[in-house]
């Protein structure tokens, strides 16, 4: 039962080098697509009504870019798989089909979201036929979705159990007598903020220790005092606690900065493998001329 309780986490190597980075992807440009990934996998999932499998598929997306080259799989292929993945996992598995259109929707809809080149005014200068693929595009993708699913299976050794921290943090709250609605939606939000984590918060802690350290934040935002080393009964060490809180607060100045860097931005998020490459070349011959 324990076991059920703890998610395999990541090695110091697999941190410190990733395929992706060892294959000639720059650090922060490898950051800047886990991010982009995980922001699509979260607005897919709303559109979806897959709140419950959200989390778990960009989980599995980071992952299996720890496991394998950006430059192999493309960005949006593999948040297509995870989706598709972590939706299998439930009773009302969502179709390839529905997953496809909502995510060229969002990628081509006039929004403020940086993760669409589409300008955010003028929703009628996109043809509303241009939100869907047709059927030879939808058929291509969904092989790619289906070949990319497999490469996740096989990279996480089919291993697609996940304990989320949710649940925990509900019996936390519950355990101390504090629980509100107002607590509870904070602490929740904070669990959610840390998965676009650039820490990779829930590849590399335990669900009890962001639980803890969700309620942490909770509390203090909603002025409740709780017991003194409260932490220490829910098995999350100081060091810990701090460290998470840390990284959970500054989340948001993260993806502020990110949607800074890319809105607008020419050539936009390279979602393709074709576009990666290009980006990559593009990027290389401006260091060579900087260094000229």
């Amino acid at each position: 039962m324990v076991s059920l309780l703890c998610n395999p986490l990541a090695t110091v190597d697999q941190l410190a080098s990733s395929p992706s980075r060892a294959d000639g992807v720059p650090a922060d440009l490898e950051t800047s697509l886990r991010w982009a990934g995980s922001e699509l996998i979260q607005g897919a999932g709303v559109l979806l009504r897959l709140h419950k499998t959200v989390a778990t598929a960009i989980v599995l997306f980071q992952r299996f870019y720890l496991l394998s080259s950006m430059r192999s799989c493309a960005i949006i292929d593999t948040c297509h798989a995870a989706i598709f993945l972590s939706s299998k996992l439930t009773e009302h598995p969502a179709k390839p089909r529905d997953i496809i259109n909502v995510t060229t929707y969002l990628l081509n809809t006039p929004s403020p979201s940086p993760i669409s080149p589409a300008p955010a005014t003028g929703r009628e200068s996109i043809p509303p036929k241009e939100y869907y693929v047709t059927e030879q595009e939808y058929y291509n993708k969904r092989t790619r979705l289906l070949n990319v699913e497999s490469e996740i299976l096989k990279a996480c050794g089919f291993q697609t159990h996940l304990s989320l921290p949710y649940t925990l943090c509900i019996n936390y709250i519950q355990s101390l007598s504090v629980l509100s609605a107002e607590f509870v939606k904070r602490s929740f939000g904070y669990l959610t903020d840390a998965l676009l984590s650039p820490s990779l918060l829930y590849l590399t802690h335990q669900p009890n220790s962001l639980a803890v350290a969700a309620v942490y934040i909770g509390a203090r935002e909603c002025e409740i005092k709780l017991p003194a080393a409260w932490w220490d009964v829910f098995d999350c060490e100081r060091e810990e606690l701090g460290f998470l809180v840390v990284c959970m607060k500054g989340v948001k100045g993260f993806v502020e900065s990110e949607r800074n860097l890319w809105r607008g931005r020419e050539p936009s998020v390279p979602w393709e493998l074709e576009n990666l490459e290009m980006y990559l070349e593009r990027r290389r011959v401006l260091d060579s001329e900087v260094e000229i």
